[in-house]
């Protein structure tokens, strides 16, 4: 971990970090109306130079990087997402306007529920595969879980859940 930064120095980190430009960097954590561009320039790059501000550069940047990674679980999620959006699990909202022509109108709101069972295959498919039932020949593991089984269970699990939830 560095050593504690100033506010303008953390400030100097931060938009460094966001927009890449160390000039614009300085004129945005420090007073430079009085200053030459020559000047910020130079009191830039001194900073970037400064191990301190090197140091928690590279904290933010082992953060974002680490952040920017997909875990077995995000991906599951992601398809699990998918999944359920695939097969009508997730109910969307839509207002709907509705009128006789006499100028009086009446909105409603309607829960739709749309369904893509080939998405939520697919997804199926992909979660199956980096739970490993498939082998890198593309053919089922013998003795594993049916991509049936597996669906229905899902479907039994949520809909425990959601009995739960109310």
């Amino acid at each position: 971990m560095s050593q504690e930064l100033t506010i303008k120095q953390e400030k100097f980190v931060l938009k460094y970090f966001e927009c890449g430009n160390a000039s614009e960097a300085y004129r945005y954590a420090y007073s430079t109306s009085r200053m030459k561009d020559k000047t910020i320039i130079e009191s830039a790059s001194k900073l970037l130079n400064n191990r301190n501000i090197t140091a928690r550069l590279n904290e933010l940047r082992a953060k974002a990087e680490e952040e920017s990674k997909w875990s077995v679980e995000k991906i599951i999620k992601a398809h699990t997402r998918i999944f359920e959006i695939g097969i009508g699990d997730v109910a969307s909202s839509h207002l709907v306007t509705e009128g006789a022509g006499d100028g009086i109108t009446n909105t409603i709101e309607v829960e739709m529920r749309d369904t893509n069972l080939a998405s939520a295959k697919g997804a199926l498919v992909e979660i199956a595969k980096i739970l490993g039932y498939y082998e890198k020949d593309k053919k089922q593991k013998v003795g594993e879980i049916s991509l049936a089984d597996f669906a229905e269970d899902f479907y039994n699990r949520q809909m425990v859940k959601k009995n739960e939830e109310n």
